[in-house]
């Protein structure tokens, strides 16, 4: 997807000049005369650099720097200025700009400027996407179940919804790596990590990888029989590849809105799991039930 920039200057010469830069760099690229005209385009069209004059007329540079850092956080800012001083790139720095540039500017300056600013944005992506995601099988972690619970508990409690939590762990799988191997053992979980993806509703949905060969599904919206049914899913999807013995126990819990937190929630599924499991495996059992 190509980088979106939005230059802002009360100069039409600069903001032609800068737009043909940019769209021959092969940047999209949006043009504003004023901080106003600047932030309505925001609302609007999604961009990720800023680049912005810091002396207009009406609300100047700084004050749409301010604006920026207030209401779209993740768009980065290089600020413009007529003259070029230390006391000007300490103050846009400081007030939360990525970078500055004295007109009349230099292209190459310019494009490398926003070739470091794209580099880093793509850099902290894959960081945030590292550290939320489970390496083996691309779902997300425990880590991130522990947030996105958190808030989804306090959501389903503000606007009285059903929120229901399902725990599954692979009967047998011990057996499985110790007479198949390692390498065999992390392919059944890749395997299970896309049935449970392919049973869930997309971007509703969440499916995380708990630890070593359990798994967790976060339904919102979704009362204790709608969630046994995709457990039974999962479970049927799972049993059908005819994994050397590999089943599926599977737990789910309803979240008690008067009472309960993401702690209480987590040892109901957890328990009902392990139900399933005392019980022969190959089955889901639900908390209460």
């Amino acid at each position: 997807m190509a980088v979106r920039a939005l230059v802002v200057d009360d100069e039409l010469t600069i903001l032609e000049s800068l737009s043909r830069i940019m769209m021959h760099a092969g940047y999209e690229c949006l043009v504003a005369r004023d901080a106003e005209e600047a932030l309505a385009l925001m609302e609007v069209h999604p961009v990720d650099v800023v680049i912005s004059d810091m002396r207009m007329p009406g609300r100047d540079g700084m004050e749409l720097l301010a604006e920026i850092r207030a209401r779209h956080k993740d768009v980065d800012v290089i600020m413009m200025t007529g003259f070029d001083s230390r006391d000007a790139f300490s103050q846009v720095i400081e007030a939360g700009a990525a970078d500055f540039i004295a007109k009349p500017f230099h292209q190459d300056e310019l494009l490398a400027k926003l070739k470091r600013i794209i580099r880093e944005r793509e850099l902290k992506a894959e960081l945030l996407y590292l550290s939320i995601h489970d390496a083996l099988t691309g779902l997300f972690n425990r880590r991130y179940l522990y947030q996105k619970l958190q808030e989804e508990v306090e959501r389903a409690k503000r606007q009285r919804r059903h929120l229901a939590l399902i725990i599954l762990d692979v009967d047998h799988f011990k057996d499985y790596n110790d007479s198949h191997g390692h390498l065999d053992g992390d392919q059944v979980l890749v395997a299970l990590g896309q049935i449970i993806n392919s049973s869930i509703r997309q971007n509703v949905d969440t499916a995380y990888r708990y630890g070593g060969d359990e798994f967790a599904v976060l339904l919102i919206e979704t009362d204790l029989g709608q969630a046994r049914k995709v457990a039974e899913r999962i479970r049927n999807s799972f049993e059908s590849r005819q994994i050397d013995h590999c089943t599926l126990s599977l737990g789910v819990a309803g979240l008690d809105l008067d009472s309960e937190g993401m702690e209480e929630l987590i040892r109901k599924a957890d328990e009902a799991m392990y139900r399933a499991k005392r019980g022969g495996g190959n089955k889901v059992e639900t908390y209460g039930c």
